[in-house]
């Protein structure tokens, strides 16, 4: 899970560069060439770095830079807001992909995939955030719902996934599949 610093300093260059992004052909975006670690831009990483630094309560500083990185973020989903939601729809697609892949490969050997729950889960967690940002619902998000079951009936309800920190940026009734686990051996 990323630091806080991290999430910010991702949004920082992340927001420098959204409009070049968003004009742009590419759904994953490079930051800093070269640079190990750093995730590449997306809607959905801004979103979810957005929501993780919104729970984690930063210091008053940080609070004043992220309220104006969040208003030149809304100036330029404003802007250029069809070009932000065509952005936002292939990430949807991509995400989709990632997410059924996982579920896929969990079915197929639950042992060995189980484990790996809480950092496949950020692309469930990324669908939620984007789906937000349409002014029509989307088609694409139409299969999340059968994905939900194939997670449902291997669900373990129980502990927060992530960091207990995070929390209050994802309530248990919207985000139900951040707490709890899959189980170790499918049901068939």
């Amino acid at each position: 899970m990323p630091s806080p610093e991290q999430d910010l300093a991702f949004l920082r260059a992340g927001i420098q560069e959204l409009t070049d992004y968003l004009l742009s052909g590419e759904l994953y975006w490079p930051l800093t060439p070269g640079a190990a670690g750093v995730p590449r831009l997306t809607i959905g990483g801004l979103l979810l770095a957005q929501a993780r630094l919104q729970a984690r309560r930063p210091s008053s500083a940080a609070q004043v830079e992220m309220a104006a990185l969040e208003g030149k973020m809304d100036a330029v989903r404003t802007k250029w807001r069809s070009a932000w939601e065509r952005k936002a729809g292939r990430e949807v697609h991509a995400r989709l992909e990632l997410w059924r892949n996982y579920l896929s490969d969990y079915r197929d050997s639950p042992e060995n995939h189980a484990h790996a729950y809480p950092h496949e889960v950020q692309w469930r967690v990324m669908l939620g955030l984007l789906s937000g940002e349409f002014a029509f619902p989307t088609k694409k998000l139409d299969s999340l719902s059968s994905l939900d079951a194939i997670l449902k009936a291997e669900w373990l309800p129980g502990e927060f996934v992530w960091d207990a920190d995070l929390t209050t940026a994802f309530p248990q009734p919207e985000y139900w599949y951040l707490y709890g686990k899959l189980k170790r051996s499918v049901n068939v």
